[in-house]
């Protein structure tokens, strides 16, 4: 079955890997004390149900029986107390377990989310989000359902089990060994299940993350899917994806079905081998009814725990699955740290820079350049000649595989990477807005008063589409959907220079502008990069010409360098690409 970029999530381990719910167990050290009353008030629970049969059986033989109805009363009151008390302690019980429970869920998103924004960027590249967003949701209601419908549940299903074998087998020994004859058949049942569920549970949590990842790569570029009359193929996709899924769900399905029923079944036989034994005993006076009576009670509750743990292995599957794709997560390398820049303005070199996403396929070799403050250097060059590249490499998204990169006369790769960001102002080819108002946009960390920050509106051109708009508390829509892409790249650009970053990159900054806008705006630019070193990546040569110098990148190499008029007067790449773009018969300078 085709799949493509949204299969292949699946982690394999051993099925039931105590590493993990030992690990697990870490998670709950905040909450220990409700956890550990939960525990607590296990045993209280199994004493309040196993009283119950006992109590049966004492009113059975020494009331019903014998006709003596002194004291029943008190028998009937001590029953409905034992039952008053059981539901009393459960309902506490499972308010304390599903306490803890969501509180580790919280903690679980919390610390995920966290990570997730400090992993290097090339962890994203292998992971779609949608498979994200399974592990950070989903994945942490399974974690979060281990520890109350899993192991504290489990737990007081195994100490009523054991309650009910230890008075059964001081009730009477022979009829406990008839009605624990099944007990084999069950354990193997439960092996030659172990294997099959663990698989299954993996199955499921691969799928849907597949699934999740499909919807919101689709909804992503829902104008394209429309726009390109891929409706019919994106709901075939979506329906093979969700088929999978629900085979692999209904195979869990099916399993877990097949081993209640054996449980029911085993129970059922185990009821019939304890009538057919007591009952010829209770005729021939070996036991009383009310012994008959309380093993059938003690066989009924001991076969309902057991029913439960088959659910319980369920979530405990489901709940290894998780764990080992949240843990997973949590324990993939985080963005390597440095220390901060000393705060320099002197410039941006690159020595002898190579590059490759693959470790096979270079995209940048060898690429040596220099910008000082003050000065624009633009890059130019075919598609996938690595000029977008080479700026993710100046924002330490990634490391270069040779070379190195200076930014204020500091080796790039022995700096912190958030602070080295602070200092670089970045607009990209395709503009992000967050949802939210303009102010949290254009000046995230609310460092600019009022008039510096009119000021860059005013340099970048957005004052307008800021009045438009309503002023700096106006709301944007998610990804600023509200707004043209070049209000947008207006905005992006603001927010660039609100940054008053010591490296301003703009990577076609103004290419959805009309070309008054762009006048406006290079007219800004011009005063508010003065003092800065700018790195301009030009997809339109004419955005390029006034430079200070030009690179030309052909394969990830360095071709020529220069200005405008000595590269027309070289003749050469450059030359040829200005020459096409003027007459218009030519694509060469998009990227």
């Amino acid at each position: 079955m085709r799949h493509g970029i949204h299969d292949g999530d699946e982690i394999t381990g051993r099925h039931l890997d105590w590493r993990l719910y030992l690990r697990f167990l870490g998670l709950l050290r905040p909450y220990r004390w409700p956890a550990l009353a939960s525990l607590a008030l296990l045993p209280l629970v199994a004493v309040a149900k196993l009283a119950q049969p006992y109590l049966l059986k004492i009113a059975i033989d020494s009331h019903i029986v014998p006709a003596r109805l002194e004291g029943l009363a008190g028998l009937a009151a001590l029953f409905m107390a034992a039952l008053l008390a059981e539901s009393l302690l459960q309902f506490c019980q499972s308010y304390l377990v599903q306490g803890v429970g969501q509180r580790v869920m919280a903690d679980l998103r919390r610390h995920g989310f966290r990570r997730l924004l400090r992993l290097p960027v090339a962890f994203f590249d292998r992971h779609p989000s949608g498979r994200l967003v399974t592990r950070m949701t989903s994945d942490v209601e399974n974690v979060g359902e281990l520890f109350g419908s899993g192991v504290v549940s489990a737990l007081g299903d195994v100490l009523t089990l054991v309650g009910i074998v230890s008075i059964m087998l001081w009730m009477d020994l022979e009829l406990s060994l008839v009605a624990f004859s099944v007990i084999p058949l069950l354990a193997l049942t439960l092996l030659l299940f172990r294997r099959q569920m663990r698989g299954a549970m993996r199955r499921v949590r691969s799928r849907l993350a597949g699934l999740n990842a499909f919807v919101a790569e689709r909804i992503a570029g829902v104008d394209e899917v429309r726009l390109f009359g891929q409706e019919q193929r994106t709901l075939d996709e979506f329906e093979e994806l969700q088929q999978d899924y629900f085979a692999s769900t209904l195979r869990v399905v099916n399993w877990d079905a097949i081993l209640y029923a054996v449980v029911e079944a085993l129970g059922a036989v185990a009821i019939a081998a304890i009538l057919w034994r007591a009952g010829g005993e209770v005729v021939a006076g070996a036991a009383t009814f009310g012994t008959l009576v309380a093993f059938i009670e003690y066989v009924q509750k001991f076969f309902a725990p057991l029913r439960d743990l088959s659910a319980k292995y369920s979530v405990i599957q489901s709940s290894n699955a998780s764990l080992e794709r949240i843990f997973d997560l949590q324990d993939q390398p985080l963005e390597a740290a440095g220390r901060p820049p000393a705060g320099g303005h002197n410039g941006v070199r690159l020595e002898g820079v190579s590059f490759s996403y693959d470790g096979t396929t270079p995209v940048l070799r060898g690429v040596d350049l220099e910008i000082p403050p003050g000065r624009t250097l633009a890059l130019v060059g075919d598609t996938g000649s690595g000029k977008t590249t080479l700026a993710r490499l100046l924002l330490r998204f990634y490391p270069p595989d040779a070379g190195r990169i200076l930014l204020g006369g500091e080796d790039l790769a022995e700096l912190d990477p958030a602070e080295v960001r602070r200092r670089i102002g970045w607009v990209s080819q395709e503009p992000f807005l967050f949802a939210g108002t303009l102010r949290e946009n254009i000046d995230p960390e609310g460092r600019l008063a009022e008039p510096v920050l009119h000021e860059v509106l005013e340099n970048s051109g957005a004052a307008a589409v800021v009045e438009r708009l309503g002023g700096l508390d106006a709301r944007l829509a998610e990804r600023g959907r509200n707004l043209s892409a070049g209000e947008r790249q207006l905005l992006c650009l603001a927010r660039a220079l609100a940054g008053e970053p010591q490296l301003l990159i703009l990577d076609e900054a103004t290419s959805r502008l009309d070309m008054v806008t762009e006048q406006v705006v290079g007219r800004g630019l011009a005063a508010a990069t003065q003092g800065r070193s700018v790195l301009l990546i030009a997809h339109r040569l004419a955005s390029a010409r006034h430079a200070s110098q030009i690179l030309v990148l052909r394969a990830g190499r360095v071709r020529e360098r220069g200005t405008h008029e000595q590269l027309l007067a070289a003749d050469g790449l450059y030359a040829r690409m200005w020459r096409l773009q003027n007459l218009g018969l030519g694509n060469g300078a998009k990227e």
